[in-house]
């Protein structure tokens, strides 16, 4: 296992800082190995999948999801561009804080 995914934090601990998220909370995340300034812009909870909809300071949306299928799946983050109504995938979420 590499250096760089043992550092990852916990899915768990990520789905806690997710359940405790309100919108216009403050937050860093880390992705593809970039730490992005954000904010909380929409969430979105069932009890099998939580969907974060994040505001950047650039003006970008991004969109965290994670789902359960006998545990909480790797978040995933997407790069929304809302006038194309496209998505670019950027990878997992490496780690989620409050800024």
């Amino acid at each position: 296992m590499s250096d760089a995914r043992r550092r990852q934090q916990p899915v768990s601990e990520m789905v806690d800082t997710f359940v405790n998220l309100s919108v216009d909370d403050a937050l860093q995340i880390t992705v593809c190995g970039v730490t992005i300034e954000c904010h909380v812009h929409h969430i979105d909870r069932t009890d099998s999948r939580f969907t974060l909809l994040l505001a950047t300071f650039a003006d970008d949306y991004l969109r965290i999801e994670t789902q359960w299928a006998d545990g909480w799946l790797n978040p995933q983050v997407d790069r929304l561009k809302p006038v194309a109504e496209e998505r670019q995938p950027l990878g997992e979420l490496y780690a989620i804080r409050p800024a």
